[in-house]
């Protein structure tokens, strides 16, 4: 590790800097009061840029990681080797779905949803369309263990996340946290399915970290 990279890793680890687009990061590490503990983030993209994780990790804390880009796995094995990756989609139906992979500079947006390249414009950028394997949240809980042992979830998966809420066994896997990704205002938010579904699940909406003027941005839900 080159000494720039080193001194990068001892002020990323000492001081309270966010690695999410609007402080996510920071606000979920309040809201825990854990020294260490484990998440799953499901749709995680790059290991540092827009990581919801990457500040916990520095601090101890690991988890499962879950991707469809194969191009992460590398990245996420020599950056941050004490977390898993998963190199999958997820969804209320295992198999496999045709995944549309953008640029590079706009590899956050990639999604096995064209409806939503559509809305947002990025068809013409489509660069890639690869066949990636599908699990439910069920059976990556099951298969990995994670029964009691995740802390809190993330879900950003490009305009399939109530899909992904949907894949889970709500009764054998109860997050403390859950946080996930809307294109809505909040009051769009407060009439929509994800937020339908956390409160027929018992849990409590906490607020809504904001990243763009049109009010998209991550909802925290606390059980």
């Amino acid at each position: 590790m080159s000494l720039k990279n080193k001194l990068r890793l001892i002020v990323n680890k000492r001081y309270r800097i966010s690695f999410s687009k609007s402080g996510e990061d920071i606000q979920l590490y309040k809201l825990l009061g854990k020294s260490q503990g484990m998440y799953l983030d499901i749709g995680c993209f790059e290991p540092i840029t827009y990581s919801n994780t990457y500040h916990f990790y520095l601090r101890g804390w690991s988890g499962i990681v879950v991707d469809p880009n194969p191009e992460l796995a590398e990245k996420f094995k020599k950056i941050r080797p004490n977390d898993t990756f998963v190199n999958v989609g997820i969804s209320q139906n295992p198999g496999k779905l045709k995944y549309y992979m953008l640029p590079r500079k706009m590899s956050s947006m990639n999604t096995f949803d064209y409806g939503f390249l559509e809305e947002k414009n990025l068809t013409n950028h489509i660069e890639k369309e690869i066949e990636v394997p599908l699990l439910r949240v069920e059976d990556l809980v099951q298969e990995y263990k994670l029964q009691g042992k995740i802390d809190f979830m993330d879900v950003d998966v490009e305009g399939l996340d109530y899909q992904v809420l949907m894949s889970n066994d709500w009764n054998s896997f109860r997050p403390t946290i859950v946080m996930v990704e809307t294109d809505q205002t909040i009051e769009e938010d407060m009439e929509g399915e994800v937020y339908r579904l956390m409160k027929s699940l018992k849990y409590n909406l906490l607020g809504k970290m904001v990243q763009t003027a049109n009010g998209s941005g991550n909802l925290i839900f606390s059980k």
